[in-house]
């Protein structure tokens, strides 16, 4: 599946670096390839407008309190344009370029940033250079990350910083099932990367829990006295726990039809990347969830399902209803289902993250 929820005929297959621990595809895909990806009908950006502002203000609010406030800001794959926004609402006198080759049609330029739809290699001349560079889960997207650093340098401003936030790649985790990941990266993997386009990691931390699995590096460009590296990833580890996490992805169909017998019809609590990842890879449950819900309609995805009301499946004391969420919350929505009357099925206690 790519990451907004488009299922592609391609095996899913990865490996392991024994070496920094990131992982990557078995098989290369063509950088022509992934272009195409991100063509009009890529819509990861639009699909939830509220999902997408809260997502910006949490990463907004992450980004502020490391930095001072400033002069020029560079983002690549902007999205919506909805964190550069954001920024500029506390540091107002800096100016923004945003770059997305998905730009949605109605994100517009406004005053002190310009919105553009392309890659790195778009950023017009003349605009930087940029002392604070940002990328939010690009990086993973790119078939070099050594490269793509390379051209973040390119327009970075002598003393700036070039903000790097990806998937946490120290534990295997959801995002290892978007084909579109062409990396998963640990903090070793990402120095080696910034060794490769001369920037050394000068901060390098976990996301907030209001975030989730993802991870900060903060690069600085450096010259050939960098400091020796230091190991702090376990590869063979990280080998034998995504080996085991993809083959409960495996497991993961047949576990819900098992957990699901007794119920003709189900409702699924979710309908976002979660659900589009359990239509994907969990095809037989899917065929029997005969709607979507929850509490705000306007925010699900396109998934081919009837969308309701939470509200009004409420009504419906006793039904079965698959928690399409992702694992880490299923406990606490299943309370709310339960309270409400409802039998929630969860199975994070097969798949954690």
């Amino acid at each position: 599946m790519l990451s907004d929820g488009k299922a592609i005929t391609r095996a899913l297959a990865k490996m392991s670096c024994l070496a920094c621990g990131s992982a990557f595809h078995a098989s290369k895909t063509a950088e022509a390839d992934i272009r195409a990806i991100y063509d009009d009908g890529y819509t990861l950006a639009s699909a939830a407008p509220k999902s997408d502002a809260d997502r910006a203000r949490a990463y907004g609010d992450w980004i502020r309190r490391e930095f001072e406030p400033p002069k020029a800001i560079l983002e690549i794959g902007c999205g919506s344009g909805a964190l550069l926004s954001e920024l500029l609402r506390s540091w107002p006198d800096a100016h923004a370029c945003g770059v997305d080759p998905a730009l949605p049609t109605a994100a517009q330029s406004q005053q002190n940033i310009r919105l553009l739809r392309g890659f790195v290699e778009d950023v017009p001349t003349g605009t930087g250079p940029f002392d604070l560079i940002i990328a939010v889960n690009v990086i993973e997207h790119t078939t070099s990350p050594s490269a793509f650093l390379r051209s973040l340098r390119d327009h970075l401003a002598p003393n700036g910083r070039i903000v790097i936030i990806c998937p946490d790649g120290h534990s295997p985790n959801v995002e290892l099932m978007f084909f579109d990941h062409l990396y998963s990266l640990t903090r070793d993997g990402l120095r080696i990367c910034g060794r490769g386009a001369a920037l050394v990691a000068e901060r390098q931390m976990p996301a907030p829990s209001n975030i989730g699995d993802f991870q900060i590096s903060i690069f600085v460009q450096t010259d050939d006295r960098a400091p020796p590296l230091v190991h702090d990833t376990d590869p063979t580890r990280l080998h034998s726990e995504r080996q085991t996490y993809l083959e409960h992805w495996r497991m993961l169909d047949q576990f819900l039809l098992d957990q699901s017998r007794s119920a003709a019809d189900l409702l699924a609590f979710g309908a976002g990347q979660t659900a589009a990842l359990l239509r994907t890879y969990a095809p037989g449950i899917w065929t029997r969830i005969t709607s979507l819900v929850l509490d705000d309609p306007a925010e699900a995805w396109n998934l081919g399902r009837p969308v309701a009301s939470y509200r009004d499946a409420v009504q419906n004391s006793g039904k079965s209803i698959l928690i399409a969420a992702t694992p880490h919350v299923q406990q606490a929505i299943a309370r709310r289902l339960k309270d409400d009357g409802l039998h929630p099925i969860t199975w994070n206690e097969l798949i954690p993250r």
